[in-house]
């Protein structure tokens, strides 16, 4: 099935959430976020769209679409991007009044928010910060579609990209796939991550292992 793959747009919001949403259980550091209420989807919701929203309009989110639907979503930024063309702040307080009356979900996202800055491998690297794909495109060229295109900005640009996981599968997916190495690993909270880093530039995805089963979300 032909894959097409484009900059999504804010009126792509509700769709980007729902994907993220459905995978965050999938997802070793939200799932930690979201705790005991990991459940809770209109949680998921809220967690995906504070996520995911202030990239969407600057511009920083590829989506992955089948017969229209979309099914994978790549969250990347580079390290000069612009994250507020138009003056709209990243995250407001109302933004946080959803779980500021939720124990444990409160002090466990004050955590997170409040947490040194994970490592970058070099100043100039493209954080590739989330990208997800729905169950039923996973296996085939999706994740590595996505990825391509932040690919052909850092090879025009002379930068890598990076990325932190808390997947293994992952991790040795983009080493195997796209020759990505290791330069960190975190212990936060139990949860330990893994920080990769692409070559500079990176180099074009291994052909022959492309149809690997690994396109569960990156962070």
């Amino acid at each position: 099935m032909m894959t097409e793959v484009g900059i999504l747009i804010r009126a792509d919001l509700s769709s980007v959430v729902e994907l993220l949403s459905a995978s965050v259980d999938e997802i070793p550091l939200y799932s930690w976020v979201l705790g005991e209420h990991l459940s809770d989807r209109e949680l998921r919701a809220w967690l995906a769209e504070i996520l995911v929203r202030p990239y969407l309009n600057a511009g920083y989110v590829l989506g992955a679409r089948e017969s229209g639907r979309l099914v994978g979503a790549l969250v990347w930024q580079p390290h000069d991007a612009d994250l507020t063309p138009d003056g709209t702040p990243l995250l407001t307080p109302d933004d946080f009044v959803r779980v500021a009356r939720i124990p444990g979900v409160r002090e466990r996202l004050a955590a997170w928010l409040t947490s040194p800055q994970l490592p970058v491998p070099v100043p100039d690297a493209v954080n590739l910060r989330i990208a997800v794909v729905a169950p039923e495109a996973r296996g085939g060229d999706t994740l590595v579609e996505l990825v391509r295109r932040v690919e052909r900005f850092c090879a025009e640009t002379c930068r890598p990209y990076y990325a932190w996981t808390g997947s293994p599968r992952l991790r040795e997916w983009f080493c195997s796939v796209w020759n990505a190495t290791d330069f960190a690993t975190v212990d936060f909270h139990g949860i330990a991550l893994y920080g990769i880093e692409s070559e500079r530039p990176p180099r074009p995805a291994r052909v022959e292992l492309r149809q690997s089963r690994s396109s569960s979300p990156i962070v």
